[in-house]
């Protein structure tokens, strides 16, 4: 009997030593993989001596759309053949006229939204003929929806493009804090077909809630559509957040970079003198953009690490740095990070997703020639079709 009850103990610590062999693998395989990112020289030739007046884009089936503000029109360029093939060119005066363009949205030949000085949307064909004006969005709340959100005026240009939900068909407008400490709704949706607007029980994240923020330090910086809704990051904090348009629910994960956290990373709230704002840009990660990779059904963020020795002003530290690039799930979940090669070379503003990969501008130093815009391609074969 003894020795049944030492073989039955012996067999018992085998099992939990295989369970924890096999928790132990499982535990590593969730550590994130190593990517081998190809990077090479893309140029985009623009034939009008005017990449530098190229400021918001939207790529469409490997189009790529941007607004031209020399000549007041959007620029389709072809990425397959790196050239500029056609232009949407806008009026300045007359019936069909729209003004003071800040973003936009492409959602096809027929419905192109454009956004007036954050006052009014303007839904235009390719022939730039205005089929519609959309405006007075303080007014457009149903009973009891406005004072859910923040009170100072919508933003239409918070994704340097509109977000448009074409099943619903809906805008979605962002509402910022302003040293506003109260805990209140940060986006909501007008219906282009009914012309009302309706909070979504969106907020800051949890450490922002009831500070007196200072946006120039804190804000949303970017935000993506997705196959079923909207992806969108802050400047100050490693959360990825989703919406999502069917279940009308918010989920987030928390992707941390591979630096250490810094003294910087405690956000602080109160007003600050430009020394003092310029010391929390350099020693603080920036978080500055977010897209949606539809081929391979993956979210990027880029991203760079604190330089507490930078002495550029303001943003521009993050565009002289090294671009960490966060590679993540269709559910959020970090797969990968991994530092782009070149340093003090990109304009992360300026950057994109097509059928090849990611695309990154360089910064202004690094425009030579004003017959290109010039840039980076990233191929991760792990990722490839």
């Amino acid at each position: 009997m003894k020795k049944l009850d030492l073989f039955l103990r012996l067999e018992l610590a085998s099992v939990a030593l295989l369970f924890l062999g096999l928790f132990s693998c499982s535990k590593e395989k969730t550590v994130p993989i190593s990517f081998s990112p190809e990077v090479v020289s893309k140029y985009f030739h623009t034939g009008n001596s005017l990449g530098q007046f190229y400021f918001f884009n939207q790529v469409r089936n490997d189009s790529l759309l941007v607004f031209n503000v020399y000549n007041h029109a959007l620029d389709i360029i072809d990425t397959r053949l790196d050239s500029v093939v056609s232009s949407i060119p806008f009026e300045f005066n007359g019936p069909n006229a729209v003004n003071e363009i800040t973003s936009f949205y492409y959602h096809n030949e027929d419905s192109i939204f454009l956004a007036e000085n954050n006052q009014a949307i303007v839904l235009i064909n390719s022939k730039g003929q205005l089929k519609r004006r959309y405006g007075d969005f303080e007014s457009s709340f149903e009973t009891g929806e406005r004072e859910k959100v923040y009170d100072n005026s919508p933003s239409l240009r918070f994704a340097s493009q509109l977000l448009y939900n074409s099943d619903a068909q809906e805008i979605f407008l962002y509402f910022m804090s302003f040293n506003q400490p109260e805990k209140k709704r940060i986006f909501a949706s007008y219906s282009l077909e009914t012309g009302k607007s309706k909070s979504i029980p969106i907020h800051y994240p949890a450490n922002y809630l009831g500070k007196r923020l200072d946006l120039s330090k804190l804000f949303l910086t970017s935000a993506t559509l997705d196959r079923k809704g909207f992806a969108y990051i802050f400047s100050g904090s490693p959360e990825v957040f989703r919406y999502d348009f069917h279940s009308s629910s918010i989920s987030s994960v928390e992707a941390n970079p591979p630096w250490k956290k810094v003294k910087a990373d405690d956000i602080p709230f109160g007003p600050m003198n430009t020394s003092e704002k310029q010391s929390f840009m350099a020693e603080n990660p920036f978080y500055y953009k977010i897209f949606y990779d539809s081929y391979r059904n993956v979210f990027y963020r880029l991203s760079s690490s604190p330089r507490p020795n930078s002495t550029e002003a303001d943003f521009h530290y993050v565009n002289y740095n090294k671009i960490l690039v966060s590679i993540l799930d269709s559910k959020l979940n970090l797969i990968s990070d991994f530092y782009l090669p070149k340093k003090d070379t990109y304009n992360v503003g300026f950057s994109f997703v097509t059928s090849e990969g990611l695309w990154i501008s360089y910064n202004s130093k690094n425009q030579d020639d004003e017959n290109f815009i010039k840039g980076d391609l990233i191929r991760i074969k792990e990722l490839s079709k």
